[in-house]
């Protein structure tokens, strides 16, 4: 079994003891003892039950280990194959996204008809289910209604999103700049806020780690299913510090609403009051937003509410528990993770970067892991846990091609 399914299997099981772990149920062994009674779909492994001890040992595991206690160990019979590929996956998602009003057995005819599969090879039922257990189920066109809500409590539920920015001068050219925020439910406050010139998870994450270090740990983080928001770094990093990610359903942008409606704010009481014909590269904007979000929208009236968001968070931490964790667990939390054979020569190569690695290890696949926005900070783990720091000895150079 391969590092990415063991990380689903690790997060599934998570999933299962989530409630105990977050205190959301009376008691552990009624709440074990009911879901012991059903039948889960186990990602590569099909529907099956577990026994009230596998669940205790699940838990015991995480709080010992953490999620990377809950990866299953590695298997003999590993790579086996599946029916539906990484091709024929791809295409099922191209048809559903592109073609949103089609049924399932629709897809499927679809896929026969282009060649992608032989009517022998894989069943109507087995592109159902895949398209229900990656959430690819299409969305009803018709108007859903809405009910006003939000939490009782601060940090209980963030919400994330990315906005199309401004165009802004940097290095003699004009780049488009992204921001991405994340509001508090209750308070609204902007807990995390900063544009970039690249959306995706290494941006999000930069946000994320710092609203964590300055707010504490939200219950629930909850974003849409876009790439940056379903990878498995993500997860994983959301699971070893015990926050519940939760996507919204596809195309249901109105399920974000307070986030879509600072964008408006943005777009009205921010950017046309900024010279962008002036600004100098993506950290003078981000100057100039960090002083507006402080002084202006974390500390100004909201209507929404009725008063100030700073004022209504700083009132309500005071009835509520904030968890808080150190900059350091935060970055151990956000660790990405790397599988690189060693050479003859004791060494890996990682991001153009030669890396020493002792010369037991000569011929073998080891598991690195490094801070998300510093890949030349190598660490070597085994079975889950810190080794020892590689020492980076040679800078790679790229030479031209000669024609």
């Amino acid at each position: 079994m391969d590092e990415k399914k063991r990380e689903e299997i690790a997060l599934f099981r998570y999933g299962l003891i989530a409630p105990v772990i977050h205190e959301n149920v009376q008691s552990q062994m009624k709440y074990f003892r009911e879901i012991s009674t059903k039948e889960y779909d186990v990602p590569y492994t099909g529907r099956r039950r577990y026994r009230v001890s596998a669940l205790k040992s699940w838990l015991r595991s995480y709080r010992m280990g953490g999620i990377d206690a809950l990866r299953p160990k590695e298997r003999l019979d590993k790579n086996k194959s599946r029916k539906i590929d990484t091709r024929i996956g791809e295409a099922i998602r191209q048809i559903v996204g592109q073609y949103q009003s089609l049924s399932s057995a629709a897809v499927y005819r679809l896929l026969i008809s282009e060649g992608v599969i032989g009517v022998a090879d894989v069943g109507e039922g087995t592109v159902r289910k895949y398209i229900c257990d990656n959430g690819l189920r299409i969305v009803s066109s018709e108007p859903q209604p809405r009910k006003k809500y939000e939490k009782e409590h601060v940090n209980q539920l963030w919400i994330s999103d990315f906005m199309h920015g401004p165009y802004i001068a940097t290095g003699g050219k004009k780049r488009k700049a992204y921001l991405c925020s994340i509001i508090d439910d209750r308070s609204r406050v902007i807990v995390g806020g900063r544009f970039f010139f690249n959306e995706n998870s290494t941006s999000l994450e930069v946000v994320l780690k710092e609203a964590i270090c300055r707010f504490g740990l939200p219950l629930v983080f909850y974003c849409d299913n876009g790439a940056v928001y379903s990878g498995a770094s993500l997860q994983l990093s959301c699971a070893r510090l015990g926050i519940s990610l939760v996507h919204s359903r596809p195309y249901d942008s109105p399920s974000r609403g307070k986030i879509e409606r600072f964008w408006r704010t943005i777009r009205e009481k921010f950017l046309p009051f900024v010279k962008l014909s002036e600004i100098d590269g993506i950290e003078e904007l981000n100057s100039l937003f960090d002083r507006w979000l402080d002084g202006e929208y974390n500390r100004g009236y909201h209507h929404g509410i009725g008063t100030r968001p700073m004022d209504r968070y700083m009132e309500d931490i005071k009835q509520t528990i904030i968890k808080r964790v150190s900059r350091e667990e935060v970055d151990m939390a956000f660790l990405r993770t790397i599988k690189r054979r060693v050479k003859n020569d004791s060494t890996i190569s990682f991001d153009a970067t030669i890396h020493e690695v002792p010369t037991k290890y000569i011929g073998k696949i080891i598991e690195c892991r490094y801070p998300m926005d510093r890949s030349d900070e190598l660490t070597l783990y085994e079975e889950g846990r810190p080794v020892l720091r590689l020492r980076a000895c040679i800078k790679t150079q790229s030479f031209p091609h000669w024609e």
